[in-house]
Formats: structure tokens, C-alpha cells, sequence
């Protein structure tokens, strides 16, 4: 009898290992699958690629699963980080962010995000759109964006012969308004702003850029004039602004009109719309003298973030 019990405890104990190793082998394997599992997801792939958490976070965030999936089987691409952390990344041109990058390997990630973003990845006046007239003060004219050869806006005003030189002149009555705003703040502080041109129509615009052409060519009329229809002055959003001291292109920039304008023409939403080194951006040189109704608040986001209106246009209103 105390043999069959033995026996049978000897049976119990046997069972219960063999349960036990079963149990083991089965944690392990589950572990051995999970592990395995994990090797093939993207996170494990990018980890191993060099990405970070935080990397492989914004990935998630900005592209597609498919997309990162294709990352995560390719080496790590550190300029793709760069472009997706750019405060202006727009994710519909990322195809065009990584082309223009392979063709021109030296620019920053900044520049490229600008240069696509603006457009100026094509040759000028070769990639053409309807200005959306619907933007109203915010709408879009450069050598992209073109205005239709009848446009017009409803609500010009004369200006008073007070704040001009030259031939009558007309702009649209909000621009005007805030003109004078600003004209009457700059003449407190001992400046005389004077406006040598405003509202222009195409047929205007026209006759300005032959003469140019005629008489120089094309390229230099390209270079120093908008085609008609590409121009800012027929929204009637643009005023080309001197002072009684400074009357000439020549010796406008760093005048104390200039200056005044530079520190404080946002306040009553105009921009200079041509600045110092951006002509790459917006296609055309430096002009102190030209200044564009952006209304206030535009205005002093463009004042304080130092972009653009046309890569604040792409960001904010096109893929807003």
C-alpha cells in the first residue's frame, strides 16, 4: 500500500513538471513570437535605423502608414526630419520638398520648404493659377498667381491730391483708410509720406511692362517689371509710398521714411512686400518703396515671424 502511494506521489510530481515545463516552454515561445512580432513593426525597424522615439513620433504624426513603412526598410533619411520639423511643412508637397532636395543637395531644409512652398521650384510664369479674387485683401498676384485682364475692384477711391505726386491716383477704400491712419501717426512723428503710385489696370500694367521690353528685352523687363496680370497694383492693394525728402527709388531704403514705415506700417496692415533677400521667393528685387494691405493682423504675424506673404499665403490660406 505504501508503495502505491509513493508511486503515485512520484506520478503526481512528474505530472506536475511536466505541466510546468510545458508552461515554460509556452511563456518562452509566447515571448520568442512577441519578440519576433515586434521586429517586424515599424517602430523596431526605424529604432534600429537610427531614428528616435520623438523621431519616429512626428513620422507618424505627418505621414502616411504606407510611407513610413517604406521609411522603415531604408536607411535613415535625416533631411526628411528636417523638412517635417519645419514650422511650414505642408504634407501635399512633400514629393516636391524631397525632388527639389535631390537636385540642389546643398540648400537647408528652411530654404526648400520655402522654395516649394512658393512655387519658385518652377521657372516663372511657367506654373500658372487663377488668383482667387475671393480672398478679398488677402488674395495672391505674383509671377504664379495672375489676375484676369478684366479685374477690377468694386469699391476704389480717389486719393486726395493731398498724399500724392503725379497724375490722380485711386486705390480700394479700405487700403485707403488705413492710409491715412497711417499717414497722419507718420506726420506726428515729423514724416511727409507721399504716394507715387497705386490702383493700376492691366492696360496700364501693359504699357508699363512694354516699355520696358522695347527697350531693353524681355529678360530685363522681367527683372524689374510684373507682367500684366501678375502685377500687385491692379488688386488696389498696393501703394508705392515715398516721403517729401525721398522721392526717388534710389534713395528711399534706410531714409527715415523708410524707416518709420519698416517699424511700423504693420500696425496699420501694409507689408513691404519686396524685401532684402527674397527675391528667390517672391521673384522680385528689393523695393523699400513698395507696400502691400495685408490687414493688421497678417501684418504683424509676418512682422514677427519674418516670412513672406506668399509662403504665409501656401501655409495658411491654400493648405490652411
Amino acid at each position: 500500500m505504501k508503495k502505491t502511494r509513493l508511486k503515485l506521489k512520484k506520478n503526481v510530481w512528474f505530472a506536475l513538471g511536466g505541466v510546468l515545463v510545458v508552461i515554460i516552454m509556452i511563456v518562452i515561445g509566447v515571448n520568442v513570437y512577441r519578440d519576433y512580432q515586434y521586429k517586424q513593426t515599424n517602430e523596431y525597424k526605424l529604432l534600429e535605423a537610427g531614428y528616435t522615439e520623438e523621431e519616429i513620433k512626428l513620422l507618424e504624426e505627418k505621414l502616411t502608414d504606407e510611407e513610413v513603412t517604406t521609411l522603415a526598410e531604408a536607411e535613415k533619411d535625416e533631411f526628411l526630419i528636417q523638412v517635417l520639423q519645419d514650422d511650414y511643412f505642408i504634407k501635399s508637397y512633400l514629393d516636391r520638398y524631397m525632388a527639389y532636395h535631390q537636385d540642389n543637395e546643398g540648400s537647408s531644409a528652411r530654404t526648400v520648404v520655402a522654395t516649394v512652398n512658393t512655387n519658385t521650384d518652377y521657372d516663372y510664369y511657367t506654373k500658372d493659377f487663377d488668383t482667387n479674387v475671393e480672398d478679398d485683401t488677402l488674395m495672391l498676384v505674383n509671377k504664379y498667381y495672375h489676375l484676369d485682364s478684366s479685374y477690377s475692384p468694386t469699391d476704389l477711391v480717389n486719393i486726395n491730391n493731398k498724399y500724392y505726386y503725379g497724375e490722380g491716383h485711386q486705390i480700394r477704400s479700405v487700403v485707403y483708410d488705413a492710409f491715412i491712419d497711417m499717414w497722419n501717426e507718420a506726420n506726428n512723428n515729423g514724416i511727409y509720406l507721399i504716394i507715387n503710385s497705386s490702383y493700376r489696370t492691366y492696360a496700364e500694367q501693359q504699357q508699363v511692362y512694354d516699355s520696358y521690353k522695347d527697350s531693353r528685352g524681355t529678360t530685363y523687363a522681367d527683372s524689374i517689371a510684373a507682367r500684366p496680370g501678375y502685377s500687385e497694383h491692379q488688386t488696389g492693394l498696393s501703394l508705392d509710398i515715398f516721403s517729401k525728402e525721398n522721392t526717388t527709388t534710389s534713395n528711399f531704403k534706410g531714409s527715415p521714411a523708410h524707416e518709420w514705415l519698416v517699424n511700423n506700417a504693420y500696425k496699420y496692415g501694409f507689408i513691404q512686400r519686396y524685401e532684402e533677400d527674397t527675391e528667390e521667393l517672391t521673384g522680385f528685387a528689393e523695393e523699400a518703396w513698395h507696400w502691400r494691405y495685408v490687414g493688421v493682423e497678417v501684418a504683424t504675424y509676418l512682422h514677427e515671424h519674418n516670412i513672406t506673404f506668399d509662403e504665409y499665403y501656401a501655409y495658411f490660406i491654400l493648405n490652411g
